[in-house]
């Protein structure tokens, strides 16, 4: 075969099944691995797949450019107030809960009914002062070095405080997540953070609206299967949401 012949049958094989496997390929090629492995990188090199470990999946947009977390504020606010008052339903009182940094997370914050008694660590500045004004609320501000464009608290004395924490909760705010990729962010010193989040948290939950599902960022959070529940708004497509499926995560 035709080395043109080899990649319009990756090509046809991915958008088919979603995912190749260069073992697979080899076979049914009938090539070497290093054939194969220089196909897939020159088809990752055109932008047309991504290559992961073991093969391919398709290539995968990034999310809407970040913006200020006061630009963002007023982006698809219906959605993110369906999302707030969806999760609502995961907070009781007695808890200890991570709440992080984003647009969706404020709106949550703003929703907590005033009778809930739970413990808040939260690295958002916004998150904080929105929680100062709750009459129940026992917040705890990560402090750090401070990523002004989001208005977040970053750095190894965040980390060090969240790995000495046992939460029930962490409320994860999401910038890309694809099924594959998982929970991706721009930033590598945002992705530590979340990284440390997941990892003492007993229960991780992420909010995302439609337009963070399929997209991918550069610096890696977590796989999507060590989500335990995926808050999602009406409007995400169900296309969108058909490969979130049956991998373990429970979907709102």
């Amino acid at each position: 075969m035709l080395r043109e012949e080899r990649l319009q049958y990756i090509l046809q094989k991915l958008v088919q099944q979603q995912r190749v496997s260069s073992v697979e390929l080899s076979q049914e090629l009938n090539v070497s691995d290093d054939t194969i492995r220089r196909d897939l990188n020159e088809l990752a090199k055109d932008g047309l797949l991504k290559k992961v470990h073991g093969g391919a999946v398709p290539a995968v947009p990034k999310a809407p450019a970040p913006l200020k977390l006061t630009e963002r504020i007023a982006y698809a606010q219906t959605e993110k107030q369906e999302i707030a008052q969806k999760a609502l339903a995961v907070f009781e009182s007695g808890q200890t809960i991570i709440l992080d940094n984003g647009s969706t997370n404020m709106l949550i914050a703003r929703s907590l009914p005033p009778e809930l008694q739970v413990q808040i660590f939260t690295n958002s500045l916004s998150i904080a002062q929105i929680l100062s004004e709750h009459p129940n609320v026992e917040v705890h501000l990560m402090g750090g070095w401070i990523f002004k464009r989001a208005q977040v608290t970053l750095g190894a004395a965040v980390i060090n405080m969240i790995e000495r924490l046992r939460p029930d909760l962490c409320i994860m705010g999401v910038c890309s997540i694809h099924h594959e990729l998982g929970v991706t962010t721009p930033y590598w010193e945002e992705a530590l953070v979340k990284q440390k989040m997941t990892q003492v948290s007993k229960k991780v939950i992420a909010t995302a609206w439609k337009d963070k599902f399929n997209t991918a960022e550069t610096c890696k959070v977590c796989d999507y299967e060590e989500l335990d529940l995926l808050i999602t708004s009406s409007q995400a497509p169900t296309e969108n949401l058909s490969s979130y499926l049956n991998k373990g995560v429970e979907i709102w």
